[in-house]
Parts: C-alpha cells; sequence; structure tokens
C-alpha cells in the first residue's frame, strides 16, 4: 500500500526555547540517526530543530522554512512522493543534534529503486546540512536509505547544500511572484498592511479575490495553489513573520503583495493587480 501523507496543521504551538548561539561539530564517533517523515509526520520537536540549524548556518530565506516547505510538500509536490529526512547525531552522553534536512522525491514504491534531493522550482535549494558535517549526513542518509525493506540508493547526493559562511543573493528566478523591476505601488493610491493573523487572514482573501479579476491564469483557477497560499500565509502570520499590502485608489482594491519573513531577509511571494 502506498503510504499517504497529511500537510501539517501548524508551527508550534507554544513559545519557542532559546536556541543556543552554537553547537560543536558532532565527534568523529558520534552516533547518527536519520528519521523519514511525510510532511505531515514532521513534529513541532524537529521544527523547533530545523529553526535552530537555520539559525546556526546563518539561513534566513524564508522560503527554506518549515512553515513553508512542509505544505509546499503537500499542496505543490507535483505528483512525486516526498520524504523529510532529519539526520540527527548523539555524542557520548549528550542530547541529539538535528545537523541535516533533507527532503526527497521518493521512487514508485514498486518500479522505483532512487531517491534524489526534492528541489521544486518555488523554493530553489531545499537541503539544509550542517557545514560542519555534510559527509557525514550524506553518509548516514545513504546509509538509511540502503536499510529500508525495499533498499533505495541516492542519486545526484546532496544537491542544493549551501557552503557555510554568508549568504549570497537568490535569483529572481527561483521565486514566484516576484515583483518586476522597477515595480511601484499605483499612483495616488492609499495602503493598508495586514500584520496580524487574522488581518492577514482576510487580507489575503481580498488579494486572491483581485488576483481572479485580474490575472490571466489566476491563483484560486488551482485549488493546490490557492490552498498553499491560505496555508504558508496562516502560518507565517502566527509567528509574526508575514504581511500583506492592499492597495486602494478612491476605495477600490487595485494592487495586492504578500510577503513572507521579515526585516532584510523578507521576500515578496505573491502579488496580485493590474
Amino acid at each position: 500500500m502506498v503510504q499517504r501523507f497529511t500537510v501539517i496543521q501548524g508551527g508550534l504551538s507554544g513559545a519557542p526555547a532559546a536556541i543556543p548561539a552554537t553547537i560543536p561539530g558532532p565527534a568523529a564517533d558520534a552516533a547518527w540517526r536519520v528519521d523519514l517523515q511525510g510532511p505531515g509526520g514532521v513534529d513541532d520537536g524537529a521544527v523547533l530543530a530545523w529553526r535552530a540549524l537555520m539559525t546556526r548556518e546563518g539561513v534566513s530565506d524564508p522560503l527554506r522554512d518549515p512553515d513553508y516547505l512542509l505544505p509546499l510538500a503537500r499542496h505543490r509536490a507535483g505528483g512525486r512522493r516526498v520524504a523529510l529526512a532529519l539526520a540527527w547525531s548523539r555524542d557520548a552522553d549528550g542530547p541529539e543534534t538535528l545537523r541535516g534536512v533533507v527532503p526527497l522525491a521518493l521512487p514508485h514504491p514498486v518500479l522505483g529503486r532512487s531517491a534524489r534531493t526534492w528541489r521544486p522550482a518555488e523554493a530553489g535549494a531545499t537541503a539544509l546540512v550542517d557545514g560542519a558535517a555534510p559527509a557525514s549526513v550524506e553518509g548516514a542518509l545513504r546509509g538509511r536509505l540502503r536499510g529500508m525493506r525495499r533498499p533505495l540508493r541516492l542519486v545526484g547526493g546532496l544537491d542544493g547544500v549551501p557552503a557555510r559562511g554568508p549568504r549570497g543573493p537568490v535569483p529572481a528566478a527561483a521565486f514566484v511572484g516576484v515583483r518586476p523591476e522597477g515595480w511601484t505601488p499605483p499612483a495616488q493610491a492609499e495602503v493598508a498592511v495586514a500584520a496580524e493573523p487574522a488581518a492577514v487572514r482576510d487580507a489575503v482573501e481580498t488579494l486572491l479575490a483581485l488576483d481572479a479579476r485580474t490575472a490571466k491564469a489566476p491563483i484560486v483557477a488551482d485549488p493546490s495553489e490557492a490552498s498553499l497560499v491560505r496555508v504558508v500565509s496562516r502560518l507565517f502570520a502566527r509567528r509574526r513573520a508575514c504581511r500583506v499590502e492592499i492597495f486602494r485608489r478612491a476605495g477600490e482594491v487595485v494592487a495586492g503583495a504578500l510577503h513572507l519573513g521579515s526585516g532584510p531577509a523578507a521576500v515578496l511571494w505573491r502579488r496580485a493587480g493590474a
């Protein structure tokens, strides 16, 4: 029977614990464990550890955040079976530390024998690996796949894993709905900015309605795309990491923009308007 995955329903339910500034790299004799989970099976503890790994690696791109990638894997997998490989290491008596998150495109359960890193066009690079242990993470993942009841091999390695260091600019082509160069809000338009969860929800519906009236390929015409926009914006809004701008002229909505993330790392994810 083909395993079916379900969409994760939310982010962390409680206040996040403090994230250590640094965590030592794994010792040579560290014990490794790799979990394979569907997008709906990644629990709150793993989500917190995922964000801690992002912090340690200096990755602030919201399109590599679990609140984006988990719904994306559920709604926009393109017919693929997607699983999340979570690589943990433990040194001696210390606690387990998450060293890698690798979204995998799994083969057909009967016909296929190869898995590869899942890299949807919407997100660009998706694998996130501790810069001090990429070879160990890859080795542990390969061993986990070989040890399955129906062994799999990893093709292409950990595609898209960035080197440790400052994050370079993300190409505009990696985003969907990026504001064109030189785009400015409509002249003489009033702007309302929604950042609170309830306000974001209503503003997203306003943006979708405007997009339905003005776009050649409306978001709401694709149910999976519309669900993705609603779920992702809701999850980011819960962490106050989303804002929606609605532009009105003479009381009529003429444009809208949906941003994910906060501060310099925020990206314009969706927009609507003539």
